[in-house]
């Protein structure tokens, strides 16, 4: 997905060559990259799909995947499970929730995060798109369904939005994380902003729908008079992460927290995934020196939307690659497995 604002960056559609079985720096990651585990459809998702909102429950994986045709173009969200988290079957030919059912969607509305709350109900965490030019707020959403299947109802309105002009998180906030932690929820999501480097903030919740951004009391001048970034890009100018953080995937392990994220440098072309460990939920530290996985590892295959899922001391990733030269996407699936802590 074009997560950075369309036609603000320069982006050079590369010749896609692959050779299956991609590994990572750390020769942990293991993604087939020649076959998808979720391809594009035939009719409102024949041009691009990505993982959205990915869940491990009751003894299997849920992906509510987006679908659209073009960027930035009207999305819809459709539900698909696995049993092993690599190997997906579509569930119905036809989307859960469309962008259409949103009243104040504008332009998109993008799954990215889900839940299950202890009594059944189904919540589902979705960004915003608003149309270039116009005064619709774009910003983190919630929906609630009975099942996966739905039916699915929109709050009505937005949970989260972004700051003020002078805030580091104005401009759009997307790609919402949420889990739930005793009795608290915790949501994290990206900031972007053309000019800007990408972070990442963290608010906090006690029913879901009404949140609090975190905000350091050391920090009281603009632009983090009123909320603050958990994690910010390496000052090293060195570090692959150095340009922007952003994508967000937080679980929460048996030995803490645990973060997947992306960055990239210049127009996008060099893409990567790094992971961060947390004891606090608010203080962050990088977890590996280098990338788990960068899209060179793919022959420079452009890597768009990204998502992580920890199970049975896994880590399950979901990457929407670009699969041909039209620039087309589909959902590969790999794993990884590693000890991000040390011990």
């Amino acid at each position: 997905m074009r997560h950075i604002f369309a036609g603000l960056f320069v982006i050079a559609l590369l010749v896609v060559a692959t050779s299956g079985l991609a590994q990572g720096p750390e020769g942990e990651v293991q993604i087939d990259a020649e076959n998808a585990a979720v391809w594009h459809g035939e009719d409102w998702d024949n041009r691009y799909t990505d993982p959205g909102a990915v869940l491990y429950h009751d003894g299997q994986f849920h992906m509510f995947r987006n679908g659209f045709l073009a960027w930035p173009a009207e999305v819809q969200i459709a539900y698909t499970v696995s049993d092993d988290g690599i190997t997906w079957e579509k569930v119905g030919a036809d989307p859960v929730l469309r962008t259409d059912e949103i009243p104040y969607a504008g332009t998109a509305a993008l799954a990215s995060s889900a839940l299950v709350e202890d009594d059944g109900t189904w919540v589902l965490y979705f960004y915003t798109w608003p149309p270039l030019n116009s005064d619709v707020v774009g910003g983190i959403g919630r929906a609630t369904a009975p099942a996966p299947e739905g039916p699915w109802t929109p709050d009505e309105a937005l949970v989260l939005t972004p700051g003020a002009e002078s805030d580091w998180d104005s401009g759009l906030i997307t790609a919402a994380s949420v889990v739930k932690y005793d009795g608290t929820y915790y949501m994290y999501y990206d900031h972007l902003k053309q000019g800007q480097p990408t972070s990442i903030g963290m608010a906090t919740s006690e029913d879901g729908i009404t949140w609090t951004k975190y905000d350091n009391p050391e920090t009281t001048d603009a632009p983090f008079a009123n909320s603050d970034p958990v994690l910010t890009p390496a000052e090293s100018e060195d570090a692959w992460d150095r340009e922007h953080v952003l994508q967000p995937s937080v679980a929460i392990t048996e030995d803490g927290w645990v973060m997947m994220y992306k960055s990239f440098t210049g127009a996008q072309q060099d893409q990567s995934l790094g992971f961060a460990t947390s004891e606090d939920a608010i203080v962050w530290e990088r977890a590996t020196e280098e990338p788990v996985f960068t899209n060179s590892d793919i022959r420079q295959r452009r890597m768009w939307f990204t998502r992580m899922v920890h199970h049975d001391g896994v880590y399950y990733l979901y990457l929407e690659l670009q699969r041909n030269y039209q620039g087309q996407t589909d959902i590969y699936a790999g794993t990884l497995d590693i000890d991000l802590f040390g011990e």
